[in-house]
């Protein structure tokens, strides 16, 4: 194992928290004034969209032609992580142990992921970020983005390693080769160890 992408949003920090109920709020009010639904119907859209497309804005792009950048803009990097999360101490540690370098793999922007993990107080951890911008907005679970990812690290599935909480982004990754960890509470995809928070990680890949 050469290289661990890890996730970021409700991977790195609890999920259903404060940040990412303020993004969604942001892109639900996006949604709204773009369609002209009302909040619940237009919320309602937002996770529709998300489910079927991988992020909100590919499916406001796609049903309604509006530009992804804009949404991105205006919901998430408008957003100050440094509002709803604090450094973490202990989350600093565990990823000092990872047995290899680390990289965030993220639907996210760069800067709102840049400015997540300075909120956390782990952005020494990370060897790179692969924002929604490495792959022109082709959202995970595309295919598309896990090819450029190992394109552009120079390396064969089977030395990459996937720490994901969401179990459709890691069918991909596992159909690639890659060795993945479910962080979530959920059940995990068949084949895959399921880990109860990111701080487990460090073990369950020196456990192989």
């Amino acid at each position: 194992m050469r290289a661990v992408l890890i996730d970021l949003d409700e991977t790195l920090y609890e999920p259903g928290g404060a940040l990412i109920r303020s993004v969604d709020a942001r892109i639900t009010l996006y949604t709204a004034i773009h369609t002209g639904l009302p909040w619940p119907r237009a919320d309602e859209l937002r996770r529709d969209l998300w489910r079927e497309f991988g992020t909100t804005a590919r499916g406001l792009n796609f049903r309604f032609d509006l530009e992804e950048g804009e949404l991105y803009r205006f919901a998430v990097d408008s957003v100050d992580p440094a509002e709803h999360v604090v450094p973490d101490p202990v989350l600093d540690e565990a990823l000092s142990r990872v047995p290899a370098p680390c990289y965030i793999f993220t639907n996210a922007t760069l800067r709102y992921t840049q400015r997540v993990l300075g909120a956390l107080g782990v952005s020494d951890r990370f060897s790179g970020i692969f924002s929604i911008e490495s792959a022109r907005h082709h959202p995970k679970p595309a295919p598309l983005f896990y090819r450029k990812v190992l394109e552009a690290l120079g390396l064969p599935a089977e030395q990459v390693a996937l720490v994901e909480d969401n179990a459709r982004n890691i069918a991909p990754a596992q159909a690639m080769g890659m060795r993945c960890l479910y962080v979530g509470r959920g059940a995990a995809p068949e084949g895959v160890v399921r880990v109860a928070s990111i701080r487990d990680v460090p073990e369950a890949l020196r456990a192989g």
